[in-house]
């Protein structure tokens, strides 16, 4: 399985450079890609938007909300590549984190996100989100919306209706996710081990 853009694939040359991370925090930079004239803008973004001139920063946009989004809707639509996404679950009367994905043969998954220009510069985004596939409701009651292949042309360009969205867009992946126990993260943590599977130490026996 692979990802197409049928379009002209622009490379914007302005932009900052987001440093690949396998722990990426609000406000940091992450890559994206959107529409422009007959083509697909590749670019950066902050993961972190202030929607509609609010003051209320926001990282994920309900896909249930079409009406305040509608402005985004019709000319602020965006994917955003990722390898997966964290969750944090209750396990033994505690938070820990997991890792979550699906599986696929590309390297890469992507959200559907939002986007918008900033006031001093730049770009900002948010990641659109839905109720979990049944496969992963007991990690979270929602999910980012993951992209298979053949939504992003439709994404992208429009073509695809908001009311269309609420039944289809994100649901592409039912079945296939894979999701495991990852080693708690700290703020400074990264790097490949973070999305390891993992195994806490038994601290105490279950009689």
């Amino acid at each position: 399985m692979e990802y197409f853009l049928y379009g002209t694939l622009l490379p914007d040359g302005s932009a900052p450079t987001a440093k690949p991370s396998y722990h990426t925090r609000p406000t940091d930079l992450v890559n994206l890609a959107f529409a422009q004239d007959d083509g697909f803008l590749l670019s950066a973004a902050r993961w972190q938007m202030r929607p509609n001139g609010g003051t209320r920063p926001v990282i994920n946009s309900k896909i249930e909300n079409i009406d305040y989004w509608r402005n985004y809707w019709e000319r602020g639509r965006c994917i955003i590549p990722a390898l997966g996404y964290y969750e944090w679950s209750e396990v033994r009367g505690r938070k820990e984190p997991h890792f979550i994905t699906v599986k696929r043969n590309a390297p890469l998954l992507f959200f559907a996100g939002f986007y918008e220009r900033e006031p001093g510069g730049g770009y900002a985004c948010s990641i659109i989100t839905r109720k979990p596939s049944p496969q992963i409701a007991h990690l979270h009651n929602r999910m980012p919306v993951i992209m298979t292949p053949e939504d992003i042309n439709d994404w992208l360009t429009g073509e695809i209706t908001p009311d269309a969205a609420q039944t289809r867009l994100g649901t592409g992946w039912d079945g296939r996710f894979e999701y495991y126990q990852v080693r708690p993260l700290t703020g400074e943590s990264d790097g490949e081990d973070l999305i390891e599977p993992f195994e806490p130490a038994q601290s105490s026996f279950d009689f």
